[in-house]
């Protein structure tokens, strides 16, 4: 949602997005660096250890900085990377991009870019473990209906297992595995961000959805986006769906689950 609004009030996200808004070209960047340490977006916690060294940070720092400046670069700025000479150094106007992976690549990232200004965005615990559960159980059902398609497939060069066997994020199949998840991401943000001295812009999802307006133009000062009027600002937040703040509380078992973790210390901390 904030990446979708920003880009309207002219924060340069990339051309080549996904359905939430993140960058193809950064998001296989981080995905990238996640697999090289044995990590991957469920799973996180080997990051760590790859942080905690920092000749194996600047090995990898160096290797992103010279695909930035490769023609790699060009799927950012254009579908596919079609026609596009552009490159970060002389680009005119605010950019970034959206990935929540970037808690954990943050170190790398701040070798390259050691003025960016980093906006945190943190959402109620139980609403994102719903989302996660959700989501994994959709992408299982459509994995169902094309089963059998898919375990009849002749092709020399899969095996079984590769075309037709269960593949996802068997974590997110329950609101305790979502839960540990989100509390690994903002436990790592903590200790991410503390002591930074870039600019850093910290806001609860449920605020930003109580006052859409005030936050949003908050976020355009914050970015320099200098032509986002009021006019503009008023415009994007109408399209903000306010009900989806605390969108667990009107669920029997989502209320449930957030009574037993409601006095978890991030919960509490972050005021949910």
């Amino acid at each position: 949602m904030v990446s979708q609004l920003l880009d309207q009030l002219g924060l340069f996200v990339g051309r080549e997005l996904q359905d939430d808004h993140e960058s193809t070209y950064f998001l296989s960047i981080n995905e990238t660096i996640f697999a090289r340490v044995g990590a991957s977006w469920d799973n996180p916690l080997p990051m760590r250890y790859f942080l905690a060294n920092p000749d194996a940070v600047q090995m990898t720092a160096g290797a992103v900085a010279a695909d930035l400046s490769s023609r790699r670069i060009g799927t950012f700025f254009s579908p596919r990377g079609i026609f596009s000479r552009q490159s970060l150094k002389n680009f005119d106007r605010p950019w970034g991009w959206k990935d929540p992976r970037t808690i954990f690549t943050l170190p790398v990232w701040l070798q390259l870019f050691p003025d960016a200004r980093l906006i945190y965005i943190i959402r109620n615990g139980v609403d994102v473990a719903s989302s996660l559960m959700v989501r994994e159980q959709r992408l299982l059902e459509r994995r169902k209906s094309r089963f059998e398609a898919r375990l009849a497939a002749k092709l020399s060069h899969r095996s079984t297992l590769e075309r037709a066997g269960y593949k996802g994020s068997p974590r997110c199949f329950t609101l305790d595995g979502g839960f540990d998840m989100w509390r690994e991401y903002v436990e790592e943000a903590d200790r991410q961000l503390k002591g930074l001295s870039n600019p850093i812009l910290s806001m609860r999802y449920e605020d930003i959805l109580e006052d859409p307006q005030k936050h949003l133009t908050e976020m355009a000062k914050f970015n320099q986006l200098d032509g986002a009027t009021p006019a503009a600002v008023e415009q994007a937040a109408a399209k903000v769906n306010k009900s989806r703040a605390r969108a667990f509380s009107g669920d029997r078992v989502l209320a449930g689950f957030y009574e037993k973790i409601r006095n978890d210390p991030w919960m509490v901390r972050h005021g949910y």
